[in-house]
Parts: C-alpha cells; sequence; structure tokens
C-alpha cells in the first residue's frame, strides 16, 4: 500500500530547481545560486547519498 505521505512533494536528483532544499534523509540544506539564471540541478546529497530532496520554505 503507498504511503500517503510527501512523497508527492519530494524533488529527485537532476530534478532543475530554484530555491532552497534540503535532503529528505539527513537534512542537509542547498540553496541555488544567486548569479546568472538561479537554476540548480538537484545532485545526490553529498553527505549520505541520498536522490531525495524536499523544498524549504
Amino acid at each position: 500500500m503507498p504511503q500517503p505521505s510527501d512523497d508527492a512533494a519530494l524533488l529527485h536528483v537532476g530534478d532543475e530547481v530554484t530555491g532552497s532544499f534540503r535532503c529528505a534523509e539527513c537534512d542537509l540544506l542547498v540553496t541555488s545560486p544567486a548569479e546568472n539564471d538561479g537554476v540548480l540541478v538537484l545532485p545526490a546529497c553529498p553527505l549520505c547519498h541520498s536522490e531525495a530532496w524536499r523544498r524549504v520554505g
């Protein structure tokens, strides 16, 4: 049975985003760059290698 949690709100490696995001596993914060167009392509988490991120704020 699928979990009705926030899984639909999670973003994944390769998604192009702007803003701030926290790793869904270890809570590491990443923020898109202020220069150029401000787009960040979400990487795998450098601390725990999770591939899921959640938007902050």
